[in-house]
């Protein structure tokens, strides 16, 4: 039988693997290839991803469901992580950009479909009392993972007359599938039940899904958990995906040039960026422990909310100090969370179920945030690089609203404990 350290730490690289792929592909390389290299808009980008998270939205709920009650969670975790090396590799040898935007959409959902069965996942490797502290190793571990993807894919995109964005795209599939392999092998899901009569414990599983969506009652804070969360993931994911561009457009950075060991500007600021995630992360998980996720993700909003504001008056030298409270605040939501929604249900036969409905909120907004984005770019085209400011000022007034709303949910720390 496998010890409870080695899944525990399976379980923390595949956050190492996939963070991988959401820092190079979602955040680094992709929108800069469609805007500067392949002549594309960030509308295009923004409908290209809102196309996949809408989808799903649409598919997950139910998909959290059937996996709860069949024990399939396993299996599609690696079926939607296969799918999103696939899409990935495909970005890389696209010969134009519709092609581009289809493999890009194909891997984002299937990226976030396979995070709603590993979500579901945590409380096969943490006991109730650790849940803060096994998911803060997590997302630092994601987080160095997010550090060894650049460094060890940059070299792929070359610099000079060599400079090519596009070939970040297969080396960075290569890694995802590589990495995941141990959390495949080692962790196992142990809620299962037979597949008899598939036909009505299908219906069963929307039966399920439509008592979580409209009795959520019984599971006080749950309603306005999810409410609250997706503001606070639609500022949070907008700006990510959106933040290369952002650099490059009002900050003056440059990828084309080398700055430090061979890493460009760019690079090097998600770099020291996600360096302090990874420390954050670890931290604001003992916060998890210690003072309950409600508490810590409320300190979380509230830092974010100061780094946007900066983000969005600062002139180039102050990105320098964006970038490491970011990466604060980046580690500081995904360590809080989790255990909040846990917390709050406190029920592992309906755990997916619910991860599913964590995803439908978040999913959702990450179909708002990237085309209100892009509009506020397209509208904004006479006003120059201001326009991007703009853009972050409509992020801004996203995470206010998500703190104001999250502020009444209960405070689990005793469940936690």
């Amino acid at each position: 039988m496998t010890s409870r350290k080695v899944r525990i730490f399976s379980w923390g690289l595949y956050d190492f693997a996939n963070t991988m792929f959401s820092m190079n592909v979602v955040s680094l390389y992709f929108a800069l290839w469609v805007v500067k290299d392949m002549g594309g808009t960030e509308l295009m980008v923004g409908a290209s991803r809102a196309a996949a998270m809408l989808f799903v939205a649409m598919t997950m709920p139910l998909g959290g469901a059937v996996a709860d009650r069949f024990g399939l969670r396993m299996p599609l975790v690696i079926l939607f992580t296969l799918l999103c090396c696939l899409g990935t590799a495909g970005i890389g040898i696209a010969p134009d950009l519709t092609l581009g935007l289809v493999f890009f959409a194909l891997s984002v959902y299937a990226y976030q479909a396979a995070l709603v069965f590993y979500n579901a996942l945590l409380p096969e490797v943490a006991e109730g009392k650790n849940l803060g502290r096994i998911s803060g190793f997590g997302v630092s571990l994601g987080y160095l993972g997010s550090i060894a993807g650049m460094l060890m894919v940059r070299p792929f995109v070359g610099s000079g007359e060599s400079f090519c964005r596009q070939d970040a795209f297969l080396p960075t599939a290569a890694l995802f599938l590589l990495f995941s392999l141990p959390f495949f092998l080692f962790v196992r899901d142990s809620h299962k039940l037979p597949i008899k009569n598939l036909w009505e414990k299908t219906k069963d599983a929307w039966g399920k899904l439509r008592v979580a969506l409209t009795h959520s009652q019984a599971y006080p804070g749950v309603r306005r958990f999810l409410l609250g969360r997706f503001f606070i993931i639609d500022a949070m994911e907008t700006m990510i995906g959106f933040m290369a561009l952002y650099l490059v457009e009002v900050g003056g950075f440059s990828q084309e040039r080398s700055l430090f060991f061979g890493l460009d500007e760019v690079v090097f600021f998600f770099v020291i960026s996600t360096t302090f995630a990874v420390v954050g992360a670890y931290f604001w998980g003992m916060g998890v422990n210690r003072f309950g996720p409600k508490k810590v993700l409320l300190g979380v909003v509230l830092l974010w909310l100061a780094t946007l504001l900066l983000a969005i008056v600062t002139p180039r030298g102050g990105f320098w100090i964006v970038g490491p409270l970011a990466g604060l605040c980046i580690g500081g939501i995904w360590t809080s969370d989790r255990p909040l929604l846990i917390g709050l249900v406190k029920d592992e036969k309906v755990m997916a179920e619910f991860f599913g409905l964590y995803a439908l909120s978040g999913r959702l907004a990450a179909v708002v945030g990237p085309l209100m984005w892009g509009l506020v770019i397209e509208l904004g085209k006479p006003l120059g690089s201001l326009k991007y400011r703009l853009a972050a000022a409509s992020v801004l007034s996203m995470m206010l609203l998500g703190y104001l709303i999250l502020r009444k949910v209960p405070d689990v720390n005793e469940r936690l404990a």
